[in-house]
């Protein structure tokens, strides 16, 4: 074939078999397309649709597996905290996007949960602007298999999302709620907390409104608030919690005693503290956060 030689451009199927041909007689993309007039774009698209190249990166296969191994570990994490464990755990710093695109292939997305319109003012929401302004308590029951149900009381900040005090019982009294909101005055303000001006937040449950529960907080300087009823958004921290909890460790496990229960549960408790990625704290996890606020305030 001689370029000087015009040739009429005939379909697109004869023209993509015609430069094909000549790519495999050696003849390059500009000479090609110069000779046939077309455009060098749509000439080394034609070429791509016959020569095509799959983009594999030579770590693909290995992150795919890590992240295989961390969805089975954390099957609830979706891929932005999937992302943060890559780099937690193998110092992996992977572009997001690319986390979602091998999680889809893999099909271990989990799902959206859909939510219905909030029209009504949200209270769980608390000002804060530091640690120890405000905790929030609550009790939830877990099953426990031969030893029937379980009772865990927990104390909650509001600003750094910590875990400052439980209790696990087969007792649901104002002792256990007590005993949870000691561990927490203790852990965070072992000097005293009268005039720290903490706010710790309940619902009206039967513990958190009897007497000596009232009177301990009282006692102590702390101001008291409660829920209104049937208002669980007041006391969102908590209760999002407790959801976690039940989302990440309680709902996968099937307990078969109420020992088999609190080992669990005071292991989850001290992961969710040292290592969970929390995406509201920047996916860094509550001591993390609360260490960073606190070498930034010095």
């Amino acid at each position: 074939m001689r370029f000087s030689e015009k040739r009429p451009i005939g379909a697109e199927g004869k023209t993509r078999d015609l430069v094909r041909i000549l790519h495999d007689e050696g003849y390059s993309v500009p000479q090609i397309t110069a000779s046939l007039r077309i455009n060098r774009t749509y000439g080394y698209a034609l070429l791509k649709e016959y020569e095509p190249r799959k983009r594999q990166r030579s770590d693909e296969a290995k992150l795919r597996q890590k992240i295989r191994e961390l969805c089975g570990e954390f099957p609830t994490n979706g891929y932005r905290r999937i992302r943060v464990w890559l780099k937690k755990r193998y110092q992996l710093c992977v572009n997001h996007k690319r986390v979602y695109r091998i999680m889809k292939e893999l099909g271990l997305l989990t799902r959206s949960r859909g939510g219905t319109a909030k029209r009504k003012k949200q209270s769980g929401r608390i000002p804060v602007t530091s640690s120890n302004q405000h905790f929030q308590v609550d009790m939830t029951k877990i099953w426990c298999g031969r030893d029937g149900w379980g009772y865990l009381f927990a104390v909650i900040d509001a600003y750094d999302k910590e875990i400052v005090g439980y209790s696990f019982s087969r007792f649901c009294r104002t002792d256990e709620l007590l005993s949870a909101v000691n561990q927490a005055l203790e852990y965070r303000f072992p000097q005293g907390v009268k005039g720290c001006g903490l706010t710790i937040r309940s619902d009206n449950g039967c513990q958190m409104t009897s007497r000596r529960y009232v009177k301990a907080l009282r006692d102590a300087g702390i101001k008291q608030e409660r829920t209104g009823y049937n208002n669980p958004d007041a006391d969102a921290y908590i209760e999002r919690w407790f959801r976690t909890l039940k989302e990440e460790t309680v709902w996968l496990q099937d307990y078969s005693s109420f020992l088999n229960a609190k080992k669990d549960i005071e292991r989850y408790i001290r992961f969710y503290n040292e290592q969970r990625p929390h995406s509201a704290l920047r996916y860094l996890s509550p001591k993390e956060f609360r260490q960073v606020n606190t070498s930034n305030a010095a």
